[in-house]
């Protein structure tokens, strides 16, 4: 699933941006401000190494610099991406090496860890009192968010980094520093770059570009988010349960009605709480609804099913 989204929105933005490109040839007014928005979320490009010559469209549209694109750890296409001159050996073989221990440290969590703590709860939540409740969120809390602190680490630092080294990519902004964001708008722009840049060019500033005001956009960019995590979640567990769907809806309300009651003094720490808390609730939430789906059919939440 993950690789078939990530497929559609490189093949999206490729052909976006030739259409971009040749619609620019034709009507130099509509192209040019497309053009910028191409270079701004791409500001790298200035910063190319090993590169001798730039391509022009249509010279672009070959086999080769599509399956380059498809492979390149960026979902933004550009005719010239920053290249460098060599490939670092003894870099991949260390990013090599992250990948294989990060992996199994966290299947072994998983094993450990996590998998007692959820068949400690094997009820339905209609079930359980709620102090049994707050108990098993906070044992998922802390195995779930050092699982998710090293999946962070393991792919957008070591699996990235060790394709970009192979392919002689030179834009390594894969992520910033979102561990100081301080509010959970802030942090969604910052843990994935690769997709906010995505969503940015060719979702917010389309709708900007097209009358809407900045939150609107900002709603499609969450709902369309939404959707992605949803279609990632539900199609392997053949449920939707909509979860997710709406944990990312609500974070546009959530982080204004936080703002709105503490200001900006505490953005940082609220952003982190809910990082904690957070994805253990939904964890439990959706093993509840396949357990109840799978082993407990006579149960009164059927009447949730789809």
């Amino acid at each position: 699933m993950f690789v078939y989204l990530v497929i559609t929105m490189k093949l999206f933005s490729y052909y976006q941006v030739n259409r971009w490109h040749r619609e620019g040839n034709l009507r130099s007014v509509r192209g040019s401000a497309r053009m910028q928005a191409e270079c701004s979320s791409h500001h790298s490009r200035r910063n190319e190494r090993g590169q001798s010559k730039q391509i022009v469209y249509p010279m672009n549209l070959k086999v080769k610099d599509l399956y380059y694109f498809l492979l390149a750890p960026t979902l933004c296409y550009q005719l010239n991406f920053p290249r460098l001159k060599h490939c670092r050996h003894g870099y991949i073989i260390k990013r090599l090496f992250e990948m294989v221990f990060l992996f199994h440290l966290m299947l072994g969590l998983i094993q450990q860890w996590i998998v007692p703590n959820i068949h400690k709860s094997m009820k339905p939540i209609t079930e359980i009192e709620s102090t049994l409740l707050t108990e098993y969120i906070l044992k998922l809390a802390v195995p779930n968010h050092f699982i998710w602190l090293i999946f962070f680490y393991w792919y957008f630092h070591s699996c990235l980094n060790c394709l970009a080294e192979l392919l002689r990519f030179g834009d390594r902004q894969f992520y910033l520093d979102w561990w100081n964001a301080d509010s959970v708008l802030q942090f969604w722009s910052r843990w994935n770059v690769p997709a906010h840049r995505w969503l940015d060019r060719h979702v917010y500033r389309p709708l900007l570009h097209h009358g809407y005001d900045k939150w609107q956009a900002r709603l499609a960019v969450f709902l369309l988010s939404a959707c992605f995590f949803e279609y990632l979640i539900a199609i392997p567990l053949k449920m939707f349960r909509f979860w997710m769907f709406i944990a990312m809806l609500s974070q546009i309300p959530l982080s204004c009605l936080l703002k709105w009651l503490f200001g900006g003094s505490y953005g940082n720490i609220l952003m982190w709480i809910s990082l904690v808390l957070g994805p253990p609730l939904t964890v439990l939430l959706y093993f509840h609804d396949y357990y109840i789906l799978h082993y407990r059919k006579d149960s009164t939440w059927r009447l949730f099913f789809f």
